[in-house]
């Protein structure tokens, strides 16, 4: 099994409470200003079970079983905290087996425009990723330093965005109407080096009663109920690669995301296999009070 079947998922959680900022498409409504959305995002505590959606004939991986635990909090003044373990078993055709545990925390400070992460990745007990650095939009570019690394930090563009800023940019674009998106999103994933180039496509708005059978745990007054949400898939790319020509996405994500910013029926697809994260704990948390 290729690492990258499991280091991949580490956007996952991420990716479903983030998008892309640059909409192009046709026109909609007007949308809410960036604070308005930022207030709207519940603090939340969400729990998903993985497990193996579709897998093809030529795939490695026989069986999926993990758990996704995901939380978000903070407020537009303060700034927004998150943190997330996920911890899958994958099952090869040969009956082998490995353990990846991934955990990330982060903080992103929306008004000072900077973004502090921490990754830890295990795999089957041994460390594959410790990593610990910030990012800060500064001037005309982005720059990122790893803690414990002597030389320059990196530069990069700086329209790159966080994963906040990145949500709040689909949701505006959603609540617009527009249909396709295109950015790139720094996360801090594989050693806080990576890039990614996203290319969001987003459904038409629901407003209706949600389809929650498969997800009691969905129906959370105030967290989901009958607000706004759109079906969201993106096709995440290495930028350094994208910008060489065409390309295949290394995986695509799918989930329903509500304007709140909960997200749920999560689809995470690489091709050969493809993993579902169905919703089985959703509590909101204090959200804390500007002051």
């Amino acid at each position: 099994m290729a690492d990258r079947e499991f280091h991949g998922l580490g956007p996952l959680v991420r990716g479903a409470v983030v998008a892309a900022a640059a909409a192009i498409g046709a026109a909609g409504p007007s949308v809410a200003a960036p604070a308005d959305t930022l207030r709207e995002l519940a603090a939340h505590r969400a729990v998903y079970e993985m497990t193996l959606a579709r897998r093809a004939d030529r795939s490695d991986v026989l069986e999926v079983a993990g758990r996704l635990v995901f939380e978000f909090s903070g407020n537009a003044c303060e700034g927004y905290s998150s943190r997330f373990r996920l911890v899958t078993r994958l099952t090869n055709v040969d009956g082998r087996a490995r353990v990846s545990d991934m955990r990330t925390t982060s903080f992103e400070d929306v008004r000072g425009r900077s973004f502090d992460f921490v990754n830890r990745n295990m795999v089957d007990g041994r460390t594959v990723e410790d990593t610990k650095g910030v990012a800060r939009h500064e001037g005309d570019a982005t720059r990122v330093r790893i803690n414990g690394e002597a030389e320059t930090p990196a530069t990069l563009p700086e329209t790159v965005r966080f994963p906040t800023e990145h949500m709040v940019d689909l949701l505006e674009a959603a609540k617009a109407g527009r249909a396709v998106t295109e950015i790139d999103l720094f996360d801090g994933s594989e050693g806080g080096r990576k890039v990614f180039r996203t290319t969001v496509v987003i459904g038409r708005e629901e407003t209706g009663d949600d389809d929650t059978a498969a997800e009691a745990a969905a129906v959370q007054p105030g967290l989901t109920g009958a607000k706004r949400r759109w079906p969201v898939e993106i096709s995440y790319f290495d930028r350094a690669k994208a910008d060489g020509g065409d390309v295949l996405p290394e995986y695509q994500l799918g989930f329903v995301l509500y304007e709140t910013g909960v997200s749920r029926r999560l689809r995470l697809d690489y091709g050969d296999f493809a993993i579902a994260g169905t919703l089985s704990s959703l509590e909101a948390l204090p959200a804390g009070e500007c002051r």
